[in-house]
């Protein structure tokens, strides 16, 4: 019997012991977006946002400026609003429904480059866009949505070129790839 209250107490010590090395909770995540608020997708270029986001039957994208240069007026933000691909409508397999869309603002500061936007149906985490030979990949940011359906979008920077308004056209883009987590291809655009 004492042997058996020796063990008690030891093991109550040894939990106590445990309890106080555990480490702390961690920190209660940020709340998520709600339907309908923006996502930013890039800040690359110091001083402005690009954000996307769901809007009834839109897939709106926003680019504004974030820095003490903010003033009101046009040339501190620019909204697109477009209709949604209609496969977005829908829950179904990983999916790139159309090619990203170029917009004229944030600029490259030496105006090289133009920022694309771009959404995505299902598992998809990154995508690889190709305009001019030149390849570039960004991570896919989840939009929120309702009806069960995973929506997501994803913004690239790539050269400009000349003469086709924002210096370029969507047949300059030659490729579209859509990647799950693993890094397998799981939808690709031509």
């Amino acid at each position: 019997m004492r042997a058996r209250i020796i063990l008690t107490v030891v093991a109550g010590l040894l939990a106590v012991q445990g309890c106080a090395d555990a480490t702390p909770a961690p920190e209660t995540p940020p709340p998520a977006p709600t339907v309908g608020q923006p996502v930013v997708l890039d800040a690359r270029v110091p001083g402005w946002e690009t954000a996307a986001w769901l809007a009834e039957d839109a897939f709106c994208v926003r680019v504004a400026r974030v820095d003490g240069k903010r003033r009101e007026g046009k040339e501190n933000e620019f909204a697109f609003c477009d209709p949604a691909p209609e496969a977005l409508d829908t829950v179904g397999p990983p999916l790139l429904p159309t090619k990203p869309m170029p917009y004229v603002a944030p600029l490259d500061p030496q105006q090289r480059e133009i920022i694309l936007v771009g959404p995505v149906r299902g598992a998809v985490t990154s995508v690889s866009v190709t305009m001019f030979g030149q390849t570039a990949t960004a991570a896919v940011h989840q939009l929120p949505a309702t009806r069960n359906r995973q929506i997501g979008a994803y913004a690239v920077w790539l050269p400009r070129n000349g003469g086709e308004r924002d210096g370029m056209d969507l047949s300059d883009i030659t490729a579209v790839v859509g990647y799950d987590a693993d890094g397998n291809v799981v939808t690709q655009l031509d």
